[in-house]
């Protein structure tokens, strides 16, 4: 009976080291996005196209996005010279998490002035 409880508790053990952690946002693709900006040009495109409609659906109430993934979408369009789609992301880290508000702020008034030109 011994060998049987012990079995069992390894086989749960083991089972149990499968699952994914829950975490408290929705991160996404974000860290394989990331390696391939900077490590895979010829896959670039795609990967960010990918991550730009993960971003785009917003996650869920009860597991929301994880806090700068929009403004990291900014940046990325922001480098790809797409000024109006930048600011897009900017504004929705600006509204979906008050920390950011002081920097984002400024972004956004920097990209509306370079906009204006």
């Amino acid at each position: 009976m011994n060998r049987k409880l012990l079995f069992a508790v390894g086989v749960l053990g083991l089972l149990s080291a499968c699952v994914a952690p829950q975490t408290m946002y929705d991160w996404g693709q974000y860290e394989q996005t990331l390696f391939v900006h900077y490590h895979e040009p010829a896959l670039k495109k795609e990967a960010l196209a990918d991550y730009i409609a993960f971003v785009e659906q917003g996650g869920r109430p009860d597991h929301p996005l994880a806090p700068g993934l929009y403004a990291e979408a900014g940046t990325f369009l922001l480098e790809e010279g797409d000024l109006s789609g930048a600011m897009r992301f900017y504004q929705m880290e600006y509204d979906a998490w008050p920390e950011s508000r002081p920097m984002l702020g400024t972004l956004i008034e920097n990209l509306e002035a370079r906009i204006d030109e």
